[in-house]
Order: structure tokens, then sequence, then C-alpha cells
């Protein structure tokens, strides 16, 4: 069972990964094109920001995804460095985590019915007619793969030690 999620891990992560890189590339040459046509060539690239636009939501979800992985999302966890009972610390430890794990099953409900009606409806950009159902989507895939993270989070916090936390200092 955990190689099996080791290897689910490994291929969202190998996922993550290539859609940053790519994107993370593609996206600042194609603003710096268009840079170039606007106020160099001084004409206009049609429509480039729904392109841009598209690109920018990937890469936010893959990278928002890619931060829960690593526990590297923004945290307020000031009460784990002032309380000095462990037994305090891993109760605080496991309501944040839970929280997360709600929330994220709420955005996950909320992203899927978003995609659902965008699926039904069929929206589509202003001037290329590019599906939205694609944007949605990569919103709604960041926030499974939040979800996924975030209960192994809340896994882990239940099952924290007082020598794991000896480990995670050195």
């Amino acid at each position: 069972m955990k190689s099996m999620l080791s290897n689910i891990e490994k291929i969202l992560l190998r996922f993550e990964r290539a859609i940053m890189l790519s994107v993370g590339l593609l996206l600042p040459a194609m603003i710096t094109v268009g840079v170039i046509f606007r106020y160099i060539l001084k004409t206009d690239l049609y429509a480039i920001e729904e392109f841009e636009v598209f690109l920018a939501i990937w890469f936010y979800f893959m990278g928002s995804a890619y931060a829960s992985y690593k526990k590297q999302q923004i945290t307020a966890d000031i009460l784990q460095a002032m309380v000095k009972s462990f037994a305090t610390r891993k109760l605080v430890a496991i309501i944040a985590s839970l929280i997360m794990v709600l929330v994220s099953i709420a955005f996950c409900y909320y992203s899927f019915d978003m995609m659902a009606y965008s699926w039904d409806k069929q929206p589509r950009t202003a001037v290329w007619k590019l599906p939205l159902v694609w944007e949605y989507f990569a919103v709604l895939l960041g926030f499974i793969i939040m979800t996924v993270y975030s209960i192994r989070d809340f896994v882990h916090a239940c099952k924290r030690t007082p020598n794991d936390e000896i480990q995670e200092v050195q």
C-alpha cells in the first residue's frame, strides 16, 4: 500500500514539475513577445492575453499543489513555536491539518461544481473562443492534489511523536 502511494506521489510530482517548467518558460516568453510587438513593432498580438491567462491559471494551481507537497504554503504556526507541551502542539497540529482537509474538500466541491457548469454551458473566451472548461479543470485538479497532500499532513499530525520533532529540527 505504501509503495502504491509513493508511486502515485511520484507521478503527481512529475506532472506538477512538468507543468510548472513548461509554463514557467512559455509564459514569460509570450509576455516578452507581446511587449516587443506592442512597444517596438507598434502593433498588437491579437488577444494573446487569453492564452496567457490560461497558462497563468495552470501555473498558479500546479505551483500551489507543489507548495502543499513541500509544506511550504503560507502558514501562521506561531503556536508551534510558543507552546512547550508536546501534547498541546500535537493537538494544535491535528486541528489545523483537519481544518485544512475540510477546507480543501470544500474547495474541491465548489471547483467541481464550477467545472460541471462549464462542461454543461460551454463558456468560451471572447476572442479566440477557447473553452473555459480547461481553465476550470486546472483549478479542480490543483485542489484535488492539495486535498491529497492535506490528508497526508493530517495523517502525519496524528502519528506525530516527540522524536519526529527532534528529527525535523535537525
